[in-house]
């Protein structure tokens, strides 16, 4: 069955080292649980899985004079859509989940029952607000609920219509900062005394070609200023690459990459020749591993390196 499986979705995959199964069980020493085993026999339909590590949704906490309330949430988003199995009721498949995570701590903060009750298709409906198409059938059953998680909160709601099921895992979580740099000559310096290195990682190449992208020109220019303001030193420019491919090939091209730089920066920017040598060493120095795409993309890399 194409893009369908069955097995226990692991919160403990996206939480971290947690279990909270539905069937009653002791809790790993030292660890906070949380991990839910979907409904006996349900099968995920995963191409639909949403997680984001910081994202933003939404959690449906009531319908009121038409109107559905829906608590706006940024934070780590896992939103997950099940086939029920034959011939069980949505109302059979709710309790079972509500009995066992009301079980490990979940306080109710809104349910309901039908779909004139629960509001999921007026208002604009559910699906832009949380991702849970329930339809226009009359059997509807939800809840939502919080329960304390690592010094936060996670909430976590579950939507259920006669065919399908939706299980949604909200977790207050920081978001990650930090993770984008914008280098200029004055931080270049710095990094170069500090560590006597330092990647470019704004200089752009086509694949497996060594024609400098014009998206490189700041780039460029930023590396220029750096060696006119400090005229003592001077500078390796180094090729990495990743693993595909020859390895005499990916030496040839990373060579030929650095003196494209070092060409551009004499060329373009006025920067004496030898103050900036070009060098390659392919795939012999990773910063990642190769087996992956993100890996081999952080390989695939420019540095300066001081003299």
């Amino acid at each position: 069955m194409t893009g369908c499986r069955t097995r226990v979705f692991a919160l403990s995959a996206f939480f971290g080292a947690l279990t909270l199964p539905l069937a009653a069980q002791e809790p790993l020493p030292g660890a906070l649980t949380l991990a839910i085993e979907p409904y006996a026999g349900s099968v995920e339909r995963d191409r639909e899985r949403l997680t984001q590590e910081f994202g933003r949704s939404a959690r449906i906490v009531g319908f009121d004079d038409g109107k559905v309330l829906a608590e706006p949430f940024e934070g780590r988003v896992l939103l997950m859509r099940f086939r029920n199995p034959k011939d069980r009721s949505a109302l059979e498949i709710m309790t079972n989940y509500r009995q066992a995570l009301e079980a490990r701590g979940l306080t109710v903060d809104w349910h309901c029952s039908a779909r004139t009750l629960c509001g999921n298709a007026a208002d604009g409906g559910w699906v832009s607000r949380n991702g849970m198409n329930l339809g226009i059938g009359r059997d509807i059953e939800y809840v939502t609920g919080q329960m304390p998680y690592e010094g936060g909160t996670v909430f976590v709601s579950v939507g259920v219509e006669r065919a399908n099921h939706y299980v949604q895992v909200l977790q207050t979580t920081d978001m990650e900062t930090g993770q984008v740099r914008v280098l200029d000559a004055e931080a270049m310096a710095s990094s170069l005394e500090q560590q006597g290195r330092i990647t470019v990682e704004n200089i752009y190449f086509d694949f497996g070609k060594a024609e400098l992208l014009p998206d490189s020109d700041a780039a460029l220019a930023e590396i220029a200023r750096l060696l006119s303001d400090r005229a003592e030193i001077g500078v390796y420019v180094v090729g990495h690459t990743d693993s595909i491919g020859g390895f005499e090939a990916n030496i040839t091209l990373s060579r030929a990459r650095a003196g494209a730089v070092v060409a551009a920066l004499e060329s373009r920017h006025a920067v004496e020749a030898g103050r900036a040598v070009p060098a390659g060493v392919g795939p012999l120095a990773p910063v990642a591993s190769n087996a992956t795409d993100a890996g081999r993309a952080l390989n695939r890399r420019v540095e300066i390196v001081l003299r």
